[in-house]
């Protein structure tokens, strides 16, 4: 006769922040995927691999939890721009770092961009209400400005640069081409989602970011 253990099976402890931070990836891969809209709760669910009961819980209901998303991706990508202390670089190169990870960031979290595409065909209505991104991004915003200062004290910066219109700019050159990845690929027939297309791309908006902040020799 098999012998039967009379030990018990080990018993998974609770863990709310571990449980909520699941719950938080399964619904960013929703939202990204489906929109506010299309993103159903029971999906979320069983892709967090949890009860629906739960994810109202901790979330209340489907827009606190979108809400919560919209909140750790923009939290996220001031995190990494943070980490890289630009204030501590020489200006061009603080300007080319910032180009660097931006189009790094955009490239490996696609994820992103499609939630921020679905939020601004709902007219930022989600975002709106969350003052708190404003508050995160304006001390970024201040660094730029910082850094353009400096490179222009410094005699390697034009004047007159817009630090927000220069960041907007970092951003379209950056995200663009993977937004519509799809039609460009067709329009020219050539496929834009390539390891080395997308290698010179980056190679290209770092160059044109340069030169658009470089001061004009040709006016000294």
């Amino acid at each position: 006769m098999k012998k039967t253990s009379n030990t018990p099976s080990p018993v998974r402890s609770r863990d709310p922040e571990r449980t909520k931070g699941e719950i938080l990836t399964a619904a960013l891969s929703e939202f990204a995927a489906h929109g506010y809209d299309g993103a159903k709760v029971q999906k979320i669910a069983e892709r967090a691999g949890c009860n629906p009961r739960l994810i109202y819980h901790y979330y209340e209901n489907k827009e606190c939890l979108y809400l919560a998303v919209l909140r750790h991706i923009y939290a996220e990508i001031r995190a990494r721009e943070d980490e890289l202390q630009l204030e501590a670089l020489p200006p061009d190169k603080a300007i080319e770092r910032l180009s660097e990870i931006t189009f790094d960031f955009f490239q490996n979290n696609t994820a992103f961009l499609s939630i921020t595409r679905s939020e601004n065909l709902l007219g930022g209505r989600f975002i709106a209400q969350m003052p708190e991104i404003e508050k995160m991004s304006t001390p970024f915003l201040d660094k730029i400005s910082n850094i353009l200062k400096r490179g222009h004290d410094e005699g390697v910066f034009r004047s007159g640069i817009d630090a927000l219109q220069l960041y907007v700019s970092i951003v379209a050159l950056s995200a663009h081409h993977i937004n519509a990845s799809h039609t460009l690929s067709a329009t020219f027939g050539q496929d834009l989602s390539t390891e080395d297309w997308c290698k010179a791309r980056k190679q290209h908006v770092v160059e044109m970011v340069k030169s658009a902040v470089a001061r004009d020799e040709s006016c000294i």
